[in-house]
């Protein structure tokens, strides 16, 4: 990359690619390095989504009117769909993967910053921005965390596959704590601006029941000055999120790296290389499971927060029953990213589903009540562990299967994460959150019968290559 070969320290752990020649000091700082990086990308992400994700959060609830909100995030979606298309390779060429991850880092920072005065005239272009930098944003993170785990395997002897799966299950780990310290800073704030509902109030149309055509209660909101301070806390967050990524992440040549596959490209190559990998038949059957992905997340953050926890108990109780969700993802993440090596990878995805089934089928059989609420954090808790499940082990099978394409592999598997939450925040405004359920079960049994098949496939391949050597 253009802008992470240019780097003159004096303190480098340049190598050869293939081979690995250092002192045991010279090894031991090396991996210090790698792991320094890796702190350093995850402690950005949670500063930068405690702020985003907190905020999207409450589209659904805080800005109910006309659907602006879920409208907003749909547009953020169908945007971030153009942007894995077309954006991710372009922009890590020319600029580098460190200051494409921080000039994407600017999209996010407006479009919460632009909540202070939600209109169609504001939120709209600026998701419809922060859709455009999502995509480079998450394809250079994953890219960054591949070449870390690869080079790690290197100097340590480990497989790449292990070490790849732990980088991920570390960095999810760090990340999905921004949901606690997001959402308890929602709880504090907001507490004030909204009692919450009655518990003499019917919730008979919440959750299952809840759909475009029945006539309920209006959500109660906060006060704006709750709003303001809220967004205030975020925006400062975000920023501190960013200048992490500017000023503590190393450039490549000085960690060691080597990503220089795509530099010699033209801009309409590294495109058509994206769509090219499309063609993959294993990225093929792959697209179901990661389109899952998109519409699990859109769900749980749009649908369940609304129709559940909202309709229940109010937007204040948002951010209680989604700091059980952040905890047991930062749990989740660093489990399975250590799970895969005691039962391995298919044991992993198979109990994610099996937890996931049963998350949706609670949430179907389950009637709505005031008194019953403690099954939103029951709820929260098995979604927030399959959630980290999905994350971790979607985004290393990738970085395990497409090495040799990495680039183009991580912009496919956000291009079609996005097209799963895009539908799912598309639709989220006219189906009833009943068939949304039974179409999660769709959506989740044909991802996982598409898995099963690659994995199915990469067996039989294995079984070949040890038949003819």
């Amino acid at each position: 990359m253009a802008s992470d070969e240019k780097d003159n320290s004096s303190t480098s752990f340049e190598v050869d690619e293939n081979k690995i020649s250092l002192s045991e000091s010279e090894l031991k700082a090396a991996k210090r390095c790698i792991y320094k990086n890796l702190l350093i990308i995850g402690l950005s992400w949670v500063f930068l989504f405690t702020a985003y994700n907190s905020i999207a959060n409450l589209q659904s609830s805080l800005n109910s009117d006309a659907g602006l909100g879920t409208i907003g995030l749909s547009i953020t979606y169908v945007c971030f769909i153009l942007s894995c298309l077309l954006l991710p390779t372009i922009m890590i060429k020319n600029l580098g993967i460190k200051l494409t991850i921080f000039v994407c880092q600017l999209s996010y920072i407006l479009y919460i910053g632009l909540n202070i005065y939600p209109r169609y005239f504001t939120l709209i272009p600026s998701a419809a921005i922060l859709g455009l930098g999502a995509g480079p944003l998450w394809t250079a993170q994953s890219t960054f965390l591949t070449d870390l785990g690869t080079h790690f395997a290197k100097l340590s002897g480990e497989t790449p596959e292990l070490v790849i799966n732990r980088f991920f299950g570390i960095f999810f780990a760090i990340f999905q704590s921004s949901q606690i310290w997001g959402n308890l800073v929602v709880s504090l704030v907001l507490k004030s601006g909204n009692s919450g509902n009655e518990t003499t109030q019917n919730v008979s149309h919440c959750g299952r029941n809840d759909n475009p055509w029945t006539q309920t209660s209006p959500i109660k909101k906060p006060n704006q000055l709750s709003v303001y301070i809220l967004c205030a806390i975020f925006i400062v967050c975000a920023f501190v999120g960013a200048f992490l990524i500017l000023i503590f992440i190393d450039k490549y040549r000085k960690i060691g790296l080597v990503h220089s596959k795509e530099e010699n490209k033209s801009p309409i190559q590294l495109i058509l290389n994206t769509l090219k990998h499309i063609k993959d038949t294993n990225q093929l059957l792959l697209i179901p499971i990661t389109v899952w992905l998109g519409f699990e997340q859109a769900y749980f953050l749009a649908d369940f927060t609304k129709s559940f926890i909202s309709c229940i108990r109010g937007v204040d109780y948002v951010g209680y029953v989604m700091i059980v969700y952040g905890v047991s993802s930062t749990i989740g993440s660093y489990g399975f990213g250590y799970m895969i090596k005691l039962v391995g990878r298919q044991i992993s995805f198979s109990l994610a589903a099996i937890l996931n089934y049963a998350a949706i089928l609670l949430q179907i059989f389950w009637e709505p009540s005031f008194k019953g609420s403690y099954v939103l954090f029951i709820v929260a808790v098995m979604w927030g562990i399959t959630d980290a499940a999905w994350n971790t082990q979607i985004s290393a099978f990738y970085g395990v299967i497409f090495k040799s394409n990495e680039e183009a592999a991580f912009s496919n598997l956000k291009l079609w994460q996005s097209v799963g939450s895009a539908i799912s925040f598309a639709y989220s405004n006219f189906i009833g959150t009943n068939v949304k359920l039974y179409l999660l079960i769709a959506y989740l049994t044909l991802g996982m019968t598409g898995y099963a098949i690659v994995e199915f496939r990469l067996k039989k391949k294995d079984n070949s290559s040890v038949s003819n050597s």
